[in-house]
């Protein structure tokens, strides 16, 4: 005896199969996001000393700045609506690009000092951090699941920022390089809760183009005089090369795949991406030196990598 499909079974099974196919390829996207966001550090690390950090921060945000302009209108949102943004709206998208700026910055000089292993190490804190700024700013409260992946993930970062070496985690022997970052970490942790703060329901594409037309303004007034003795017409093509990477791919195509993400997967799984940073950055370092990293180093993207199994693990067991 056959059974026949009705039209509400048929539709059921295709909203299902489409649920599917985009919570995969939300999971696609995270993980080309983290992969851009990895690759920051080794390619930060390779240019840092070509310019000086503000000057690199300067053209990396003109150049995301014209990124999302062009791409605003094409999309016919024109960024200004009528008159642009009032006295109290610029007030927000300076104190935002403040916070951008501090960390973009604060990562190049970090990378003078510090590895990018290292680093990549740091920037894995930031959700813990950003959780701790959005329960004072905010009201928010995270779920005893979440405060497990992030304690896994510190644990790792800090093996590897320590070296494994519980001496150097008891004297607090960090690095400069470390120590510049995460004052950037902890700047860039406070955008996001911030963001939710001013958010007054603009589209987000108009924020952040806001927010890094600030970012230019700042830097010009904070850089000028670096930006003005900067050997522009003596850089080789791969530093412009390196520098429109990372205004295209980590600025403004990271923040498309972002926001398509977030609309996809809980929050839970989008944070856990984040602790893969520095497996990726190790495995990256390995390739381009053709050497094998040292086991403490393993150990420890391995207890960070851990964090974002048990995360995602964890949101699959929330209830819906």
């Amino acid at each position: 005896m056959s059974v026949r499909s009705t039209p509400e079974a048929s539709a059921l099974s295709q909203n299902s199969d489409n649920q599917t196919s985009n919570t995969r390829t939300a999971h696609v996207a995270m993980l080309l996001f983290i992969f851009f966001v990895s690759t920051s550090f080794p390619v930060g690390s390779a240019i840092t000393h070509a310019l000086d950090p503000s000057a690199l921060t300067f053209l990396r945000f003109v150049i995301a700045s014209c990124a999302f302009g062009i791409l605003l209108l094409v999309k016919k949102q024109l960024p200004w609506q009528k008159s642009g943004p009032g006295p109290l709206l610029l007030l927000k998208y300076f104190w935002l690009g403040f916070l951008l700026v501090v960390f973009f910055i604060t990562m190049f000089e970090g990378l003078r000092w510090g590895s990018p292993v290292n680093l990549g190490a740091v920037f894995t804190l930031i959700p813990m951090m950003t959780a701790v700024i959005a329960f004072f700013l905010l009201g928010q409260r995270t779920t005893i699941r979440l405060w497990g992946g992030l304690i896994i993930a510190a644990l790792g970062a800090i093996w590897i920022v320590f070296d494994g070496n519980i001496e150097n985690l008891l004297n607090f022997s960090l690095g400069k390089g470390e120590l510049i970052f995460l004052i950037g970490c902890f700047s860039y942790s406070a955008y996001s809760p911030f963001v939710r703060k001013y958010h007054g329901g603009e589209n987000l594409l108009v924020l952040t183009f806001w927010t890094l037309i600030a970012g230019v303004i700042l830097l010009g007034i904070y850089g000028f005089e670096d930006i003005q003795k900067s050997p522009w017409l003596q850089l080789d093509w791969s530093i412009y090369a390196a520098i429109v990477y990372l205004a295209l791919c980590n600025t403004a195509l990271s923040f498309y795949l972002l926001k398509f993400a977030s609309f996809r997967l809980p929050a839970a799984k989008v944070m856990a991406y984040t602790f893969l940073t520095p497996a990726i950055v190790l495995a990256i370092q390995s390739i381009v030196s053709g050497s094998v990293p040292d086991i403490k180093l393993i150990i420890g993207a391995i207890i960070t990598a851990s964090a974002m199994v048990f995360l995602q693990r964890s949101a699959d067991q929330s209830p819906r």
